[in-house]
Formats: C-alpha cells, structure tokens, sequence
C-alpha cells in the first residue's frame, strides 16, 4: 500500500493556471482562434465545422494539463 495522505485537497485552479502560464495561454488562443474563424465563415462552410476539432481538443487539453498539475502538486506535497 501506498503511504501518504489519503483525500488531500487539490490546489485551487487558479494556483495551479498561475504555474504553467503559457500552456493555459496557448490553449486560450486556439479556442479564440477558432471560434472567430467560425464567426467570420457561418454555418454553411467546411471550415465552420472544422473548427470544432481545436476547440474541442484545448478543452480536453486544458483539463488533462489541471489535473496533472494537481496530481503533480499533491505528490510534491506528500514529501513535506
């Protein structure tokens, strides 16, 4: 068995946003990217309903990055 705290709290999002500031901020601007070309091209184009994939994915991207930094952070705590 593993020893250590067992129900620790995570870090608030914001510390851990605050860590890896350039990665959220990539994230952020390809979602801004992609919604503003789906503003400018409407429903009736390809590139439209292409622009699903990279929003989509900087979601998924940005909850896989907060969680590995919780984990990262809950690991380094148990160290203490």
């Amino acid at each position: 068995m593993r020893s250590g705290r067992h129900g620790a709290a995570r870090p608030p999002v914001g510390v851990l946003i605050q860590q890896d500031r350039v990665d959220f901020a990539l994230f952020a601007l390809i979602f801004v990217v992609a919604l503003v070309s789906m503003v400018f091209t409407g429903p009736g184009s390809v590139a439209f309903w292409l622009a699903f994939l990279p929003i989509i994915a900087s979601v998924v991207l940005t909850f896989r990055r907060i969680e590995h930094l919780s984990r990262l952070e809950l690991r380094d705590s148990e160290f203490l």
